[in-house]
C-alpha cells in the first residue's frame, strides 16, 4: 500500500478513535456543553444589554428564509459526495440524509459524518473508502475556511494570519489533490466550487445574524466566526460543537474588532436556525415514510 494511503489510514483511525471516546461520554459531553453553551449565552446578553425589544425583526426573518438554501447546499455536497464514491443518490434523498446528519451531530446519536460515511456504505461503498471520502471532504472545508480566515486577518494587520493562510493553502491542496486523484478533476473541481460557495452563504448568514443583534458587519469580516463554527462542530467532542464553536468566535472577536457576546450570539443564532431546519425537514420526510409505510 502507498505511503500516502496508510497516512491517510492512519488518519482516519485516530478520527474514529476521537469520535468513539466522544459517543461514550456522549451524556456529560452533552450537559457540559448546554452548560457553556447557555452560560456565555446569559453573559453574551449582558454584555451587549440585549432585550427581545432590541433584536431587529428584518434580518431574523431573513435568516430564517436563507435556511431552505442551507439545507439544499448540504443535500449538494452529499450527492457529490456519493458521485465520487461512484454510488448513485438523488438530490432530495441527499438532502433528507444531510438534514438527519446534521440532527446526529446534536443529538445522542452517531456523528453526522458517521452517518454520511454509513449512507455511502449502504450503497456499496467500502468502509475505507466511504470514510476516507467524507474524510477530505471535512479537511477540505476547514482548510478553505482557515485559507479565507487568513486572508481576512491579514488585511487587519494580525500577526498570525499569514501562518493561517499558509497552512490554508497547504491542505486545501493536498485535499483538492487527492479528491483530483480518486475521483477525477471534474468532480474535485465541483466539490472544490461547493465548498467555496459554501463560505459565501456561511458569511452572508453570519452578516444577518449579527444585523439581528443590530451590529453591522462587513461580509468578509464574518469568516473568521465562519472558521470558528465550522472548527467547533468539526471537533465532535460536543455535540454539534455546542459551545465550542461561539466560544471559539468569542475569542476571535478581536481580530475584526467586534464585541466577544456579539460573536458568541451571532454564531449561536445560525446554529440553531440551521438545526431547526434540518429538524423539520427530518421529521417531514419520517412523516413522509410513515405514510408510504
Amino acid at each position: 500500500m502507498p505511503a500516502r494511503n496508510l497516512a491517510l489510514s492512519g488518519l482516519v483511525r485516530r478520527v474514529q478513535a476521537l469520535r468513539n471516546w466522544a459517543q461514550v461520554r456522549r451524556g456529560p459531553l452533552l450537559i457540559a456543553a448546554l452548560a457553556l453553551f447557555f452560560a456565555g449565552t446569559w453573559l453574551s446578553v449582558r454584555q451587549l444589554g440585549l432585550s427581545p425589544r432590541t433584536l431587529q425583526g428584518g434580518p431574523l426573518l431573513i435568516q430564517m428564509a436563507i435556511a431552505p438554501l442551507s439545507l439544499l447546499y448540504a443535500g449538494i455536497g452529499m450527492h457529490l459526495l456519493a458521485r465520487s464514491a461512484q454510488v448513485p443518490m438523488p438530490l432530495g434523498q441527499a438532502t433528507a440524509l444531510s438534514a438527519w446528519a446534521t440532527l446526529a451531530e446534536a443529538l445522542p446519536l452517531p456523528g453526522g459524518a458517521m452517518v454520511r460515511a454509513g449512507a455511502l456504505m449502504a450503497k456499496g461503498t467500502g468502509l475505507a473508502r466511504s470514510s476516507a471520502l467524507v474524510l477530505a471532504n471535512a479537511l477540505l472545508w476547514i482548510s478553505l475556511a482557515a485559507l479565507g480566515c487568513g486572508l481576512v486577518l491579514l488585511g487587519h494587520g494580525q500577526g498570525a494570519a499569514g501562518l493561517l493562510a499558509f497552512g490554508g493553502t497547504i491542505g486545501s491542496a493536498v485535499c483538492f489533490g487527492w479528491l483530483t486523484r480518486t475521483s477525477g478533476l471534474a468532480l474535485a473541481m465541483q466539490t472544490l466550487a461547493h465548498r467555496l460557495s459554501g463560505m459565501a452563504l456561511i458569511a452572508v448568514r453570519l452578516h444577518f445574524a449579527f444585523l439581528t443583534l443590530g451590529v453591522t458587519m462587513p461580509l468578509a469580516d464574518t469568516l473568521p466566526f465562519a472558521l470558528a463554527n465550522i472548527a467547533g462542530s468539526a471537533a465532535s467532542i460536543a455535540p454539534a460543537g455546542l459551545g465550542i464553536s461561539e466560544t471559539l468566535a468569542a475569542a476571535a472577536a478581536g481580530t475584526v474588532k467586534v464585541a466577544p457576546g456579539a460573536a458568541f450570539l451571532a454564531v449561536g443564532l445560525d446554529r440553531l436556525i440551521c438545526l431547526a431546519a434540518s429538524g423539520l425537514l427530518a421529521l417531514a420526510t419520517a412523516r413522509q415514510r410513515s405514510a408510504a409505510a
